[in-house]
Order: C-alpha cells, then structure tokens, then sequence
C-alpha cells in the first residue's frame, strides 16, 4: 500500500529516527515533504539481496529481518530491525546493489526516502551525514563483537546470546513476568549461525535449567540473569 506522507504525520517520527539526530529543522522539513508512507503485510519481501536499490527505509512500526545467503546456501539473519531504525542505506550510497535481503516479520510500515533526496540531504546537512557515518561504524563494531561471541560459544551459549540479544534491542514483548520472543527455531538457527536441530537442542537444555520456556513460534526468557550466566560460563 503507497500513500504520500504530509509533514504532520512524519514530522515527529523523522526526530526519534537516528538518522536525523541534530539535524536542523529544515532539514526534517524537506524530508518530510519527499518520503511516501508505505504498509506492508507480514513475510512481505521488501528488497532481494542483488538487486538495484532506490530507497532507503525508516523503520516506523513493526519488525524487518535483514539476512543473506552464504556460499553454501544457509541464510543467516543479520539483523531484527525495530522503529526507528532505518535499513538500505548502503545500496544508496555509490551504485552498489543491495547488500541483504530485507522482510517483513509482522505488518510493518515504513517511510521511503528515494535515492535522489537521500543524497541531495547528505549533501546539503553535514549533520545527516555525520550520523550516518557514525551509524555504520557502530554497526561494524556490533558485527565484529558478535562475531567473537559465536566463535567460541557452544550451542547453549549461542542461543543464550541470541535471546539476550533480542531482548536488550527490545525484540520481545515484555509481559508481568517474562520477555517472549515469538521466533521459530528455525529463525534463531538463522541468528546464530548454526542448525536447526542444534538450536532445537539448545532450547530443550534451558529449558531444563528453568531459564526459558517454549511453544511453538514462542520463546519466555525466564530468567535474564541466568542466561547472562550460560553466555558466561558461570552455570
């Protein structure tokens, strides 16, 4: 669904979106004059990796997975992006296609930003600019210090990783007393960069420690501290 989007209902979103921390408030003016709202339904592939990009995402309500497929076939999940994160910068910037896959993981709405105004704002606000660097960085930081997580961690302390990864970014519904994170198995495998059956394993062990609970789609983080314990070999 496309429908343009006028400066009052954007306005307030474009300041909570990183992107635009400090920009001035022209600035989010001229945004909010271009971008086009569009809604999504649920497992809507937004964008193929490969392909040509034209726009960038900001993020204002649902939940988007970014993964890529690697030399043997297995997708692995880079990212489980809530608003208001943005998402498809990097295919904007030069004539690089795009780098992920992204979909949709609950009806989503995002704002677009088309390639054209993207790069017209990096160049008339430094501030936007200086964001977006410093996004990118903080990105590669977090890739680098999950790669040395999972290179030594056995199958429970991936998991426990994973699921502690997904509630400090606030991918989880927080109830009276549980965090649940409604992922298959299959989507945590994707996460941890392991199988299925490993992750299936993994979850019947917390499990029995009393650190979780499963049903089918659902995660109950139970018990924070103890997977804090697991992903540091304290238990």
């Amino acid at each position: 669904m496309n429908d343009p989007a006028t400066s009052g209902d954007v306005r307030a979103f474009l300041e909570s979106v990183p992107l635009f921390d400090g920009a001035p408030p022209r600035a989010l003016d001229v945004v909010a004059s271009v971008v086009r709202r569009r809604r999504f339904e649920a497992d809507t592939l937004l964008f193929q990796e490969g392909e040509v990009g034209d726009a960038l995402y900001l993020l204002a309500d649902g939940l988007v997975k970014l993964s890529k497929v690697d030399l043997g076939g297995h997708e692995k999940t880079l990212a489980l992006l809530r608003p208001p994160d943005f998402f498809g910068e990097m295919a904007l910037l030069g004539h690089s296609n795009r780098s992920a896959a992204a979909v949709t993981v609950v009806p989503t709405t995002c704002y677009l930003l088309f390639r054209d105004d993207f790069q017209r704002l990096l160049s008339a606000y430094p501030t936007v600019s200086l964001n977006l660097t410093s996004t990118l960085a903080e990105r590669l930081r977090g890739m680098d210090d999950e790669a040395q997580v999972l290179s030594y961690q056995d199958a429970q302390g991936r998991v426990a990783y994973v699921l502690l990864r997904l509630y400090r970014d606030g991918v989880v519904e927080l109830l009276e007393d549980r965090a649940r994170a409604r992922l298959t198995h299959q989507d945590l495998a994707n996460l941890a960069g392991t199988s299925r059956e490993t992750v299936t394993r993994a979850l019947k062990a917390l499990e029995a420690e009393g650190l979780i609970e499963t049903r089918p789609r659902e995660v109950d983080l139970l018990d924070v501290q103890g997977l804090e314990e697991v992903l540091h070999g304290v238990r």
